[in-house]
């Protein structure tokens, strides 16, 4: 069997007591994680601030959406500051390190509460899997 294209980590966080509204303090989380996991970013870390209108605080979407571009994928975070919620997503076809990768989250974001998910992420087998059906 050949080896899979990728993995995604999900981690839902609620109830974070790090600084989830400061985008210095979020860069030195994104910093921390490309160096621990040993890969490289590129580009510059995006941000985008989703302000406090009635829209956004009825759907609890104020706070930052965060991209960092990384050479064998992406890293991305949405955070909600009413809630005090996160939302990460770290795809990549390189080596995953599940722990590593919950432990600097726990060190900046310190959530009451969370749950991770990994995800296999391979398109070839969406063929294998057709393949099948077909048979």
């Amino acid at each position: 069997m050949s080896k899979i294209f990728g993995q995604e980590l999900l981690l839902d966080a609620y109830n974070c007591r790090g600084n989830i509204n400061n985008k210095d303090f979020i860069q030195l989380f994104i910093d921390e994680l490309v160096l621990k996991l040993g890969i490289k970013k590129k580009g510059k870390t995006i941000f985008e601030y989703f302000e406090y209108t009635d829209y956004n605080v009825e759907r609890d979407i104020v706070g930052y959406s965060v991209v960092q571009i990384i050479s064998l994928s992406n890293i991305t975070l949405h955070i909600n500051e009413i809630s005090k919620s996160i939302y990460l997503n770290f795809f990549t076809c390189g080596n995953l390190d599940p722990e590593l990768v919950v432990d600097i989250f726990k060190k900046y974001f310190d959530p009451l509460h969370f749950r991770v998910s990994i995800v296999e992420r391979d398109a070839k087998m969406c063929i294998m899997m057709q393949m099948e059906q077909d048979n």
